[in-house]
């Protein structure tokens, strides 16, 4: 039986309706008990991840409903749940293996154990529409990318980092509040940034850093855009003027010293000491379903500002070329990222909001003056439940690329032409760096699932000099 929905769409503004007409689909819409994008993993094979960003037509709920491997615990949470009280626990490891690039045999292993806590203070204690969300982390293993000199965004294993070979690490917590009939949420707490913008729950189908969690390229240029297990203090309000649409605005501190010995690796400093300004991020979203099968997508449009002070890549204080007079690069004040994201259901499989084709793909751009990676692009195609015998298996392809800044690019060759050191982590002038990869995610039975990957790098660190990188990987990932 497919699941029951409502093919009577309400009002929608003009933008939803164009749509619609432009692709020759119907808009419908979910009926509020049809199967809705859940929050919690951004898949449900990725790690333990609690994914705020709108996929639905609603607020998240509180908790997410995720297979258990034992079903003693699977069938002590359910009974939790129903008195306000969610727990995840799960575990995923990513190791990776290199093929050639002169460094073949070498591998890495990297882990993360997660643990959830989601109370529902409305059946807790009658608070009506709020609820708190914590998340403790383990992680720990090696970056095989960092063998290679790559020392970009695009690390052929996604779990490690921010918080790596640490026994406890605070993700977050933070509570959020509903408002006018759940039309409006106001998030509070020690939140990243991107639990809630520039998201999708299909990124994290895949190994490779460059995409998993957000387009890397917008952390990496910016410190405002604290992402997981990263954690600063700030607030975030969504409204839904309309069913499917939404605008969302937040306020965060930077803290360019996150995850660092610097300033706290742990996750539990709450000083506000060492923040240098706050990061601003506001999107835009629309979220149609097309046709009796409900084909549901996701399309979010994003400007952030950080108010931070950051080193110009080309320019010293008289406005000379810095690499040249050997002076210090100046300061600049404040930086604005863009973002523009799509996905779409085009086939449908099953009941569920993942089980389909869905093809994304996706843009970011940087202030190039002082930020390292000037533009990301990126797209791909996730296909969950193609074999009608393996409902629950995932296959993924996806390509990304990223670019240098061009005042970055210009400063390092001319260090690299008097012979000096480049910024940038560089042993040559940068460029792009461009990355292929395809995975399948085998469903083993409950709550267990491994993945066999492949990728691909050309230009690893963004370097025309470095060979192109062969890596297979695999990916396990166990709920308890």
């Amino acid at each position: 039986m497919r699941p029951r929905f409502s093919h009577k769409a309400p009002p929608v503004a003009g933008s939803i309706l164009a749509l619609a007409l432009i692709s020759g689909a119907t808009l419908t819409i979910m009926a509020p008990d049809a199967l809705a994008q859940y929050r919690g993993p951004i898949s449900e094979t990725a790690p333990l991840f609690a994914l705020d960003t709108p996929t639905s037509y609603a607020n998240t709920p509180f908790t997410p409903p995720v297979e258990s491997m034992v079903l003693p615990w699977e069938r002590l949470i359910k009974r939790l749940n129903k008195r306000g009280i969610g727990i995840v626990v799960d575990y995923t490891s990513e190791s990776a293996l290199v093929l050639n690039a002169g460094h073949a045999g070498d591998a890495g292993y990297a882990h993360q154990i997660g643990v959830e806590l989601d109370l529902d203070w409305e059946k807790l204690a009658g608070w009506k529409g709020f609820v708190t969300h914590a998340v403790i982390v383990n992680r720990a293993g090696h970056n095989l990318a960092a063998d290679l000199g790559e020392r970009s965004l695009n690390g052929f294993q996604e779990i490690y980092g921010g918080g790596g070979n640490v026994g406890v690490h605070l993700v977050y917590m933070y509570g959020t509040q509903n408002l006018l009939k759940d039309r409006m949420q106001i998030a509070l707490g020690k939140m990243p940034v991107n639990i809630d913008f520039a998201n999708s729950p299909l990124f994290c189908t895949f190994m490779n850093k460059s995409n998993c969690g957000i387009p890397k390229s917008l952390t990496r240029t910016a410190a405002g855009y604290g992402t997981y297990p990263g954690s600063t203090w700030g607030a975030r309000l969504r409204y839904w003027p309309l069913h499917g649409v939404y605008a969302q605005t937040g306020l965060y501190g930077v803290n360019p010293y996150l995850n660092s010995n610097q300033y706290d690796r742990t996750g539990f400093r709450m000083g506000t000491e060492l923040y240098t300004g706050v990061y601003i991020p506001t999107e835009i979203g629309l979220i149609p379903s097309f046709g009796e099968n409900q084909l549901v997508g996701h399309y979010k449009f994003g400007v952030a500002y950080d108010s931070s002070n950051y080193r110009d890549l080309y320019y010293d204080a008289a406005m000379n070329p810095a690499a040249a007079t050997g002076l210090p690069y100046r300061w600049t004040n404040g930086k604005t990222q863009l973002w523009l994201q799509g996905d779409q259901m085009v086939v449908r499989n099953g009941h569920g909001p993942l089980q389909g084709m869905y093809v994304l793909a996706g843009a970011t751009k940087s202030q190039g003056e002082n930020s390292p990676y000037d533009w990301q692009v990126y797209a791909g195609l996730v296909d969950r439940g193609f074999f009608k015998s393996r409902p629950k298996d995932t296959f993924g392809v996806e390509w990304s690329e990223t670019f240098a800044s061009h005042q970055l690019v210009a400063s390092q060759w001319i260090r690299y032409r008097q012979g000096r050191s480049l910024p940038g982590n560089a042993t040559y002038p940068q460029s792009h760096i461009m990355t292929f990869e395809a995975t399948y995610n085998i469903h083993v039975f409950r709550g267990l699932s491994i993945q066999p990957d492949y990728q691909h790098i050309w230009r690893t660190n963004l370097q025309a000099d470095k060979p192109q990188v062969d890596a297979v990987g695999l990916k396990i990932h166990a709920v308890l």
